[in-house]
């Protein structure tokens, strides 16, 4: 079981996101989150889903961030499971409280830019492509997507 919950920047929490961020995007390509530019941080909502059962508890298996970039338009910023964990529903529940999050707030627009091989994923969710393929850092192939949120 898992739980998803806000992840303050400079928490253990958002720590963690952290920690989990660079295991998924730069250390396989060889980086280190360390030596990203996360200044933008303190703007975003950061939040992760923690690991609940008797083992382990709040251990990070997958977290999200979003920003506002207009009075009515949210960008998912980053979304990922933990790699060994994945199709267990943990970027579903993301998905979705970071869109509850959005509409709270007053989106109507939700984009995203995705990474080729996750395309399906965001389409279940009624994300639709918008323009061309393009290189994004960590990210590498990625295309535009676009949700409109209705409240």
């Amino acid at each position: 079981m898992f739980i998803v919950k806000y992840a303050k920047p400079g928490s253990e929490d958002y720590n963690q996101t952290l920690q989990i961020r660079n295991e998924v995007f730069f250390e396989p390509l060889g980086r280190n989150i360390a030596d990203a530019d996360l200044t933008s941080e303190e703007n975003k909502i950061v939040i992760g889903a923690f690991e609940t059962n008797s083992i382990y508890t709040n251990l990070i298996i997958g977290m999200a961030t979003i920003s506002q970039v207009d009075a009515v338009t949210f960008k998912v910023d980053w979304l990922c499971a933990d790699k060994i964990l994945r199709k267990k529903g943990i970027g579903t529940s993301l998905m979705q409280c970071v869109e509850k999050i959005a509409a709270d707030r007053g989106a109507r627009k939700l984009v995203l830019d995705a990474p080729v091989g996750t395309v399906d994923f965001f389409q279940r969710f009624g994300y639709m492509l918008k323009g061309d393929i393009f290189e994004k850092d960590v990210f590498g192939r990625c295309i535009a997507m676009v949700k409109p949120v209705f409240v």
